[in-house]
């Protein structure tokens, strides 16, 4: 719109602020609220990923060579996931934790570390998660869970493998022929990576 003279001009600046005013500085306000929000945000993300790195560190730190228990470990490697959940050492921590308890045949201590990584942790970590619950649970005769766990495996790099743990949960439950069948799939995904425990039973049931 064009005005005549410089004081309507000013009086139409005047109304349109009257008008207009609360709500800009409003905007104003809260734009620069989210820009120093998001400032504080990333701020804190790194000063959490750094005291997690420090706890992740000082728990390692505390693992006695040759030493089937490390209590002290177990301690410092809980906090870290109960403190900071969200970061990726705290699943590297459940993943040791796993390690550990397998290693002493706790295995039902290891499968709840497993999932906790595969429900609840970092994503980065999720397959191996999965393949390692579905191992443990083979070990505790939890044949249907371990073929769910296994066949819920999305990554292509692990297909052979899924196939491989679907398949010995199959035999578990006495599906010898459906197992036989996940075998022989197996060793095509595999493409000549063929591991032990697959290669295994390849000989065993006369797969070639």
């Amino acid at each position: 719109m064009a005005y005549e003279t410089e004081e309507q001009q000013v009086e139409a600046i005047k109304s349109f602020w009257k008008e207009n005013g609360n709500a800009i500085i409003l905007g104003a306000i809260i734009g620069f609220g989210g820009l120093f929000g998001w400032k504080y945000y990333q701020s804190y993300q790194k000063e959490q990923a750094e005291a997690a790195s420090q706890s992740y560190n000082q728990a390692l730190a505390s693992i006695v060579a040759g030493q089937v228990e490390n209590p002290e470990f177990v301690t410092k490697a809980n906090e870290l996931i109960k403190n900071h959940p969200e970061t990726s050492y705290a699943s590297l921590a459940a993943l040791k934790l796993a390690q550990q308890y397998a290693e002493q045949n706790k295995y039902a201590e290891a499968a709840e570390q497993l999932r906790w990584v595969a429900d609840k942790g970092n994503s980065t970590f999720k397959a191996l998660a999965q393949i390692r619950l579905a191992r443990v649970l083979l070990q505790l005769d939890q044949y249907v869970e371990a073929e769910a766990v296994a066949k819920a495996i999305e990554f292509d790099a692990h297909k052979a493998t899924s196939l491989l743990l679907q398949g010995e949960a199959l035999l578990g439950q006495e599906k010898q022929e459906e197992a036989i069948a996940l075998y022989k799939q197996a060793k095509e995904a595999a493409d000549g990576a063929i591991e032990p425990l697959l290669a295994m039973r390849l000989t065993e049931f006369g797969i070639e």
